[in-house]
C-alpha cells in the first residue's frame, strides 16, 4: 500500500475520516497521490526515447556525394583521354621501295601503322624532280606514343641531276645552333632538332647521296595523364639516324 507523501492528508476535506485507516470507509479508497504523470503518460525518464533526427545525416550524405561525383567526372575525363588510342589503323597498300623500313626500325620508332605515299612530279624542260613522300603513325592499340614518322625522298633527273641534288637545301629554316653535321650517313647528311619549349618535340634529318634528297622527320609527345611530356631528344636523333641510314642503303642505284 502506498504511504502518503509529507503532510499529505492534513488539510481540511482530505483523507479519512479521524480514527479510520486507508479502506475502512465503505467506497472510501485513498486520495490519488498529486504527484506522478498525467494518465496516458509513462514514468517519467523511462518512457520512448525521443526519435533522433536523420537530417545531419542525408545533409552529410549529399555533400559527399556532391564532393565524390566532383572528383569523379573529372577523373573519368581524363582517363577517358588518357587511355583513348593515339594511333590509327594501317592502310592496305605497301610502301614503295624508297620508302621501305624494317618491322625492327619501326618498333623501335613506335610507329609502324603505314599510312600511304603521296607522289609528285615537277618538270621543267629536260629537268625532273621526283618526290614521294610516306608516312606513318603508331598502331590502334598505342594510347601514349603520339608520334609521327614522315620520309620524302626526291630524285632529281635530266641535266646534272648530281649537282642539283648536292646544292639542294640540306639545311633547315631552324638556327644553325639547332644544326649539326652527321657522318656516316650518305655523301653528307645535317641533323636539325625540332624541340621546342612545349611538349612537341622531335628531330629531322636531311641526307643527300648521289641523285636523291632524303628528309626524315620524327616528331610528337608522349601523352600523360594530366600532360604531355616531350620525345627525350637523344631518343629523336637517334631514330631520324637510323630511319635515313636504312633508307640510304636501300635507295636505287
Amino acid at each position: 500500500m502506498h504511504q502518503p507523501p509529507q503532510g499529505y492528508g492534513q488539510g481540511p476535506g482530505y483523507g479519512p475520516p479521524p480514527g479510520q485507516g486507508y479502506g475502512q470507509q465503505p467506497g472510501y479508497g485513498p486520495p490519488q497521490p498529486p504527484y506522478g504523470p498525467p494518465p496516458g503518460y509513462g514514468t517519467p525518464g523511462y518512457g520512448q526515447p525521443p526519435k533522433k533526427k536523420k537530417t545531419g545525416l542525408i545533409v552529410g550524405l549529399i555533400v559527399g556525394g556532391v564532393v565524390l561525383l566532383g572528383l569523379g567526372i573529372p577523373g573519368a575525363i581524363f582517363a577517358s583521354e588518357y587511355y583513348s588510342s593515339v594511333g590509327k589503323a594501317p592502310v592496305s597498300q605497301q610502301p614503295p621501295a624508297e620508302c621501305a623500313l624494317s618491322p625492327e626500325i619501326l618498333n623501335k620508332t613506335f610507329t609502324s601503322s603505314f599510312q600511304g605515299v603521296r607522289d609528285n612530279e615537277i618538270k621543267a624542260g629536260d629537268i625532273v624532280t621526283k618526290q614521294q613522300g610516306c608516312s606513318w603513325l603508331p598502331p590502334e592499340s598505342d594510347n601514349v606514343h603520339d608520334r609521327a614518322l614522315q620520309v620524302m625522298v626526291y630524285r632529281y633527273e635530266g641535266r646534272d641531276a648530281e649537282r642539283r641534288a648536292s646544292e639542294s637545301s640540306t639545311g633547315s629554316a631552324a638556327p644553325s645552333e639547332r644544326q649539326q653535321q652527321v657522318q656516316g650517313i650518305g655523301e653528307k647528311a645535317v641533323l636539325v632538332s625540332l624541340d621546342t619549349d612545349s611538349a612537341f618535340s622531335g628531330a629531322e634529318l636531311r641526307v643527300t647521296q648521289g641523285v636523291y634528297v632524303v628528309i626524315v622527320t620524327y616528331k610528337g609527345w608522349d601523352k600523360g595523364f594530366f600532360t604531355n611530356s616531350p620525345i627525350p631528344p637523344a631518343e629523336s636523333a637517334e631514330v631520324a639516324k637510323s630511319v635515313g641510314a636504312e633508307l640510304v642503303k636501300n635507295l636505287p642505284r
